[in-house]
């Protein structure tokens, strides 16, 4: 796919990616997102508030910081002012972090849903400025390196040439070729405003590695798969949703009749059926978000999960296959940089597992969650270095071992989110 933008660049042709992402239908789209995403906010942030303050601050100030951040990668600069750029970038991704905390009408009612959805958008954003500010100061050492390279060359040209008459000067001006146009970077760069619809609107996926269906064929197959996965993940997601609202009945009234067998399955099942809607919810977001660029824009963009997510044998590679623009996020950031300074790859695993663990615990503790629950969501991700250790030493491949672990270790994911979502289950992890 790159080969083949390259070589559209160097023919002047225009990139079919960018077009689309600029089309009326996908901006239309964007702002659809973006909007309904607000209008969602102010609803909650209404509901939540005690005062007029309260309202305006959980309201408008997440939104001012994401406007702010957008301003701050958009705006070009020249490379004296790269310094200034990024420690403004930075302060931006540290408002996206913090506004959630600054008001306690996202820690109550229905304003745990803006605090819970601004900080984890605060990781998505984050991670998409940066990588906008890395590709645009790329571009813009691309540009001022062949800006100087033609430069250098029309002055050596200049010291080289000898005095010639006027008539050859002519001919040799017409019969010589016109002098290249700046070719394109290897990595498009797409209006300032689009990169502010990536951020805000479609920062789920790799802006890197999109694909534009050709064919009306290719087109039609793509969304049809896309919307029929989408369906079956919807249907996951209902099942385990309409039981997770039975079954705290049930263990409500096993607790009270004192049913030792019968409070242990009740609780079983509440686990079960919360880390299959922790699954079919990934999905279905995903698929979802898949089936929308497929069908307006006739892209195809790379699923959140690895292809051989479910057939992982051990539990690197299902960690590996498992949400890949944080997972690609984390290495980049943190693994590959610890590597290049001497630690150990069972040390770099430790800091990125607690890395993730802290940017899951976040949510939580913005909007108030209990000690309790924010220690045993960071748990499940650093305990997951010991399952790690013990299938390197003793060379375990098996998706039996995976499949076990995991289930194992969901109810420290798992029962943080139901206990805040559902009252009725703040006794769940008791005996």
């Amino acid at each position: 796919m790159q080969k083949k933008m390259d070589a559209m660049a160097a023919m002047g042709g225009e990139d079919p990616v960018a077009e689309r992402y600029e089309s009326p239908t996908a901006m239309t789209l964007g702002l659809t997102v973006f909007s309904s995403s607000f209008l969602g906010l102010f609803v909650a942030a209404a509901l939540a508030s005690h005062s007029m303050l309260e309202f305006l601050a959980a309201s408008l100030l997440w939104p001012a910081c994401l406007l702010w951040l957008n301003w701050c990668v958009l705006v070009p600069v020249v490379r004296r002012g790269r310094l200034l750029r990024r420690v403004k970038t930075a302060l931006g991704c540290l408002g996206l972090f913090l506004a959630p905390v600054c008001t306690e009408a996202t820690r109550r009612g229905p304003g745990r849903i803006i605090g819970a959805s601004e900080s984890a958008a605060a990781i998505l954003c984050t991670a998409r400025a940066l990588q906008l500010l890395l590709r645009l100061e790329a571009i813009e050492d691309e540009e001022k390196d062949e800006k100087e390279k033609r430069t250098e060359r029309t002055e050596s040209e200049k010291e080289e040439k000898r005095p010639e008459k006027a008539e050859e000067k002519a001919e040799k001006k017409s019969s010589s070729p016109s002098p290249p146009s700046p070719q394109s970077p290897r990595t498009p760069a797409w209006g300032r405003w689009r990169r502010f619809y990536h951020m805000a609107c479609l920062s789920w996926h790799d802006v890197d590695r999109v694909k534009a269906l050709q064919t009306p064929r290719e087109h039609r197959n793509h969304y049809q798969k896309t919307f029929q996965e989408f369906l079956l993940a919807a249907l996951g997601l209902a099942a385990c949703a309409l039981a997770l609202h039975i079954l705290p009945s049930s263990f409500a009234l096993a607790r009270g009749q004192s049913g030792y067998v019968g409070l242990s399955i009740v609780r079983v099942l509440i686990c079960c059926f919360g880390a299959g809607s922790v699954v079919f919810g990934f999905y279905t977001f995903d698929r979802a978000y898949l089936f929308l660029l497929s069908y307006f824009n006739r892209l195809c963009v790379h699923s959140i999960f690895g292809p051989q997510l479910w057939q992982a044998k051990t539990i690197k590679d299902f960690w590996r296959q498992w949400n890949l623009p944080v997972q690609r996020m984390l290495s980049e950031g943190i693994f590959v940089p610890l590597r290049k300074t001497g630690c150990s790859p069972s040390c770099c695993g430790f800091f990125v597992f607690l890395a993730s663990g802290l940017g899951h615990a976040w949510p939580l503790l913005c909007v108030g969650a209990q000690t309790s629950q924010i220690t045993m969501m960071l748990l499940f991700f650093i305990t997951q270095i010991i399952p790690l250790q013990l299938e390197s030493k003793l060379q375990i491949r098996s998706r039996a071992w995976v499949y076990t672990v995991e289930v194992l270790l969901s109810p420290l994911f798992v029962l943080p989110l139901l206990q805040m979502s559902d009252a009725r289950l703040l006794h769940l992890s008791q005996s």
